[in-house]
């Protein structure tokens, strides 16, 4: 048997005899991958020096010998029957599908292969080439890859185990702080209805201290003590008010309940009640810009808006200040200013001023809660209006609101803001 008679038996070509003798010659002892050539009974007729190669064999070693040298010793004989069998029903496939092949060296060790089986006849007898490739590197890049895969799904079920432990902290977390939240819920709204009705027997008591001291001796020093708890009276009242509308704004009971008002005459009446408040010397001085006086908003929040802010410009301004209240309407919108000559708000707390129980940090000497300025974002919120202002330490701030002129009536019934 020749190798032209196995590669190129029956072909046409434009190449004479000789010529394609020699190129077959070169095509079967150049090839990258192993070929052997093995007749019917398994003997090693042809093969290329790349298999010796790969089976560590020299020149000579493997042919006339039996293909089963190059397979592990515990699969000859099983190998011998597959053979058998391919030989009485021969059809190109790989070899061993699905399996993992292991070739044998001349040294004994092992390698992987995968091989791929064709048959051919020459002169009336039947062979079989064989494709053998060394897959060593993939199996161990294949395995590599698995190793990485399996550790990968490790880390994944240990990270899912744990973001799930994370998430049931959280979970009994959040149950804890609802249970936290509804309890101290229920204590503000407790509490600040019960201590309303002590004030107001106090601030009832001095009143009629205040008459029954009228033309009594020393009177005048009588009557600044009766202002003191009138004050202090009020102020502890607008704190309570204060816990009761967060409460109420962060539970969502309340909404706005727009009413047409007369922004003046509202203006006026609250400005009024503040001057008890005021130091001596701080005089309120309201402007009001434009013939346009009616709004419909909701008179409690308005109030609210304006009760704040005066009540601060107050608190944080020193004696024989002057604070300035400034309401305008134009192009459907009303415009609220509030401007005071008091300590002004330091740089650095500046983006902080709107956040609940936040009190500057040249502040902590005035009595306050810390929610007022949260409070009246929030009621501003809820008509649609915002707020923002301009604060020099030591020359004053002064807080501008923006608000529509008439908010639509709302569908809901108005909820009692107590």
């Amino acid at each position: 048997m020749t190798l032209p008679a196995i590669l190129g038996g029956g072909m046409r070509t434009h190449f004479e005899p000789d010529q394609v003798a020699r190129i077959c010659a070169m095509l079967f002892s150049t090839a990258a991958e192993g070929l052997v050539v093995v007749d019917k009974k398994g003997v090693i007729q042809l093969r290329n020096p790349r298999l010796a190669e790969l089976f560590g064999y020299g020149e000579g070693e493997l042919l006339g010998q039996p293909i089963e040298m190059l397979i592990p010793e515990d699969l000859r004989r099983s190998h011998e029957i597959h053979r058998s069998a391919y030989d009485k029903r021969p059809v190109e496939r790989p070899m061993g599908a699905g399996l993992e092949l292991l070739g044998r060296r001349k040294d004994g060790s092992l390698f992987p292969v995968e091989v791929s089986l064709n048959h051919f006849v020459v002169d009336d007898e039947r062979y079989v080439m064989a494709l053998v490739t060394d897959v060593t590197r993939r199996r161990r890049i294949e395995k590599e890859l698995q190793r990485v895969n399996a550790e990968l799904e490790a880390r994944v079920e240990a990270r899912t185990a744990e973001l799930r432990h994370a998430q049931e902290e959280l979970r009994q977390a959040l149950d804890a702080e609802k249970e936290l939240n509804a309890l101290k819920s229920r204590f503000v709204s407790m509490a600040s209805h019960e201590f309303r009705t002590p004030l107001s027997t106090i601030m009832s008591s001095t009143d009629l201290i205040a008459r029954y001291a009228q033309g009594a001796p020393e009177s005048e020093k009588m009557d600044r003590h009766i202002q003191r708890i009138r004050t202090k009276v009020r102020e502890l009242t607008a704190m309570l008010n204060e816990f009761l509308s967060l409460e109420k704004l962060e539970q969502g009971m309340m909404r706005c309940d727009p009413h047409e008002i007369d922004l003046v005459h509202l203006c006026i009446e609250l400005i009024e009640d503040l001057r008890a408040l005021a130091k001596p010397g701080q005089a309120i001085h309201y402007d009001h810009q434009g013939q346009e006086r009616l709004v419909r908003l909701d008179r409690q929040m308005l109030s609210n808006v304006l009760n704040n802010l005066l009540g601060n410009a107050i608190k944080y301004s020193p004696e024989d200040k002057r604070i300035d209240l400034e309401t305008a309407i134009a192009d459907g919108k009303l415009t609220i200013t509030v401007k005071d000559q008091g300590m002004g708000i330091p740089v650095e707390d500046q983006h902080h001023l709107f956040e609940r129980f936040f009190r500057a940090s040249n502040a902590f000497t005035v009595q306050g809660t810390g929610l007022g300025l949260n409070l009246v974002r929030r009621y501003l919120d809820l008509m649609g209006g915002t707020i923002g202002f301009e604060s020099t330490p030591g020359q004053g701030s002064t807080f501008i609101a923006e608000l529509p002129q008439n908010i639509p009536p709302h569908e809901d019934h108005p909820v009692d803001r107590g």
